[in-house]
């Protein structure tokens, strides 16, 4: 039979590990604030050279499609120095949600794109851009919070 005292202790070394165990999950925050500018600069890019975003563009979104795909495979990881552990599946009400705000998000560019916006490229990789830089490091920390306690 177990004190309350070391049942105390138990909960804290939990809690501790899966502190521990967050931190070490966790993206630096350099990571957001690249990822923001890379997108920034893909937008004023596709504004200010279209012919170079005409010839190179796809290559730059598909590596960069890569670079997300290889930081959370294990391989990939381990090339970065971050831990991967198997995703925690969420509900589907949840799921469901967010891809309808991805779908109705893609939906209005394009809308923009096919309405012929001016400058649409420019304001959407702004706003992602800087979304990714502030909201990133947020996201991340709720979401590892989130599964450390489940």
């Amino acid at each position: 039979m177990t004190t309350p005292e070391e049942a105390q202790q138990a909960l804290l070394d939990i809690e501790e590990r899966q502190q521990q165990s967050t931190a070490a999950a966790r993206s630096s925050r350099w990571w957001w604030i690249l990822g923001g500018l890379g997108v920034i600069a893909f937008g004023v890019a596709t504004e200010l050279a279209p012919g170079f975003i005409d010839d190179w563009g796809t290559v730059i979104v598909w590596a960069m499609v890569f670079l997300a795909i290889a930081r959370s495979s294990r391989w990939g990881a381990r090339f970065f120095g971050r831990q991967v552990r198997p995703r925690l599946a969420g509900s589907t009400a949840q799921r469901l949600g967010m891809g309808a705000i991805g779908a109705v998000g893609a939906l209005v560019l394009l809308g923009a794109l096919w309405l012929d916006v001016p400058h649409v490229a420019l304001g959407f990789s702004i706003v992602g851009g800087l979304l990714l830089m502030v909201a990133g490091p947020w996201w991340e920390d709720r979401v590892l919070a989130r599964g450390s306690r489940t």
